[in-house]
């Protein structure tokens, strides 16, 4: 069993918070598949990384999100009609199903963690002592999480991981 298999199953049944760009490679892959690789946001992903990434959230019986993680992938949404419409409707469904967690942004900004990772990442660090998973491909952020004790994943490790099997 990998570390991260053992992340999964510790964590399975809390959830896990996804990072913006890994969401919106989700929403995308969701819209589109074909759209990754053409995508400014999504290109350095592979249709593989998306069917990697559904696989991996489909382990867990909650996603959580926070609202600053929300509006970051809905202002890198620039898709146009009619994906954009699609788009739209898979967040909007996505985000009925997911548990938004948060504090308020004025907490946020009084943390370490802002100076460095701005507000989203900040929100991200600030919820994480709810004992969360988080999954990410943001090497700083995956960094001041596992300083903290945080549990992490690094979604750049599991592709390299499954590259080499």
């Amino acid at each position: 069993m990998s570390w991260f298999d053992l992340l999964i199953e510790k964590h399975r049944a809390n959830g896990l918070l996804i990072d913006t760009n890994l969401l919106l490679l989700y929403l995308i892959g969701r819209t589109n598949k074909s759209r990754i690789p053409l995508f400014k946001r999504t290109q350095r992903y592979t249709v593989e990384d998306f069917d990697l990434l559904k696989l991996l959230l489909s382990q867990f019986e909650t996603l959580i999100t926070t609202p600053h993680v929300l509006t970051e992938v809905s202002n890198l949404s620039s898709l146009q009609e009619p994906e954009l419409s699609r788009l739209r409707t898979l967040f909007k469904e996505t985000t009925e199903h997911t548990l938004e967690l948060y504090d308020e942004s004025r907490h946020v900004m009084s943390d370490r963690a802002f100076n460095r990772l701005g507000l989203a990442d900040a929100a991200i660090a600030t919820v994480c002592r709810r004992s969360l998973l988080v999954l990410t491909d943001d090497l700083e952020l995956y960094h001041a999480l596992t300083i903290r004790g945080v549990d992490a994943i690094n979604f750049n490790h599991i592709r390299t991981y499954f590259w080499h099997r």
